[in-house]
């Protein structure tokens, strides 16, 4: 009987590592195909990026079939695959969440950047940065921004202190003024250059 009860953990456990490796697969082909044609970093980025604002725009409060509101907490433990098929659209913090995932299965080096406000008390936004080797840039899948430094590069919080046009002259920061005032306001955009919080996804979220 004791023999019988190993094998059947075992059995277990190689059951759970193959359905691991299977998702993991999966997510890596949702990946390949939305960076289909990507030969640079930035591309890859810039692809994935669109994916998930794409894939993920569906308004928040979302509602149930039953017109029940979805809660943000509902969504959080959606694993990456959920998060993109089930049509909810998730807050900033799952759609960087979810680049992140995606960006790895590319080799791009990604972490989760809560960005707050001048008291430190709160996180207005979460974004993603992505390591091009030399230098974090930012990614911000909601708004799908793009942030462009003096280079022509993609910019990095950095490029912002130093240089606070990069926000003012964004084409997405301009678009988002014309609905909300807070983005016209430097000290509310000033989120992108006080020190923030830079962590690893949440245990109850899953990937």
């Amino acid at each position: 009987m004791k023999k019988i009860l190993v094998i059947l953990f075992c059995a277990l456990l190689v059951s759970r590592y193959a359905h691991a490796d299977d998702y993991e697969e999966k997510v890596k082909k949702m990946s390949d195909e939305a960076a289909k044609g990507c030969a640079t970093f930035e591309d890859k980025v810039r692809a994935l990026r669109h994916y998930v604002h794409i894939k993920m725009q569906v308004p928040i409060p979302a509602v149930k079939p039953n017109g029940d509101p979805i809660d943000p907490d509902e969504i959080t433990p959606l694993n990456t695959i959920q998060k993109l098929t089930s049509g909810y659209g998730g807050w900033c913090y799952h759609q960087a969440t979810v680049f992140t995932h995606l960006a790895r299965k590319q080799g791009i080096t990604t972490r989760l950047v809560l960005l707050l406000n001048r008291e430190r008390t709160e996180s207005p936004h979460t974004i993603a940065e992505a390591f091009d080797g030399k230098r974090w840039v930012i990614v911000d899948p909601y708004f799908d921004m793009e942030l462009i430094n003096k280079d022509g590069k993609m910019a990095s919080r950095e490029d912002i202190i130093k240089d606070m046009d990069i926000l003012r002259n964004s084409p997405t920061i301009k678009e988002l003024a014309k609905k909300d005032s807070r983005w016209k306001n430097d000290r509310f955009l000033r989120m992108y250059t006080n020190p923030p919080t830079v962590r690893k996804a949440r245990p109850g979220d899953a990937i």
